[in-house]
């Protein structure tokens, strides 16, 4: 079992090293858009400080799950999870010998990876992205009280946060040209 998971997890990371590559280009990009939301969410939270307002809980949930008729995300969600799980463990090969090289019934084959495919998005919308949601909203809204409990609890934190993420930003963008 622990050699199927290891040959599983090297299908998965010679299937996906495109992802590092885009990543890694696009690294200034991802970083310089990701902080200027944190500073946003902590002047936000200052502001909400400032006003008076006592500190409370929240449950936010800035992700929706997109709707049914979005056809290409989910196709694309299956085919990075789902899809990509039975293509690394071989079902589609051993599907295509046993179909068409046994029987040599192409339009049955092409007719359960049909009926496969529209099943393995059906568990995608139904069970998978919405866990995924689910999972990501309570991150993000324990990410979100969390901060709002510190800067509550210390404004000059997060003051001192804002000032020097937006001194590091103004510096590396003009003082280092080069």
């Amino acid at each position: 079992m622990l050699s199927l998971w290891r040959f599983l997890r090297q299908q998965i990371i010679n299937f996906m090293t495109w992802h590092k590559k885009i990543l890694l280009k696009n690294a200034k990009e991802i970083v310089s858009s990701g902080t200027t939301y944190v500073i946003l969410a902590l002047v936000f939270l200052l502001w909400h400080f400032a006003l008076g307002i006592k500190f409370e809980w929240q449950s936010i949930s800035p992700l929706s799950a997109p709707s049914v008729f979005v056809r290409v995300f989910y196709s694309t969600f299956t085919f990075c999870t789902l899809g990509l799980f039975l293509y690394v463990i071989k079902f589609y090969k051993v599907l295509y010998d046993i179909v068409v090289k046994a029987f040599g019934l192409w339009d049955l084959y092409n007719f359960i990876k049909a009926v496969l495919w529209a099943f393995l998005m059906y568990i995608s919308y139904a069970y998978l992205v919405p866990w995924l949601f689910n999972v990501l909203n309570a991150s993000i809204s324990i990410l979100f009280n969390v901060a709002n409990l510190v800067l509550y609890a210390l404004p000059p934190v997060g003051i001192a946060l804002i000032l020097s993420i937006v001194y590091l930003l103004c510096r590396q963008k003009y003082f280092n040209k080069k």
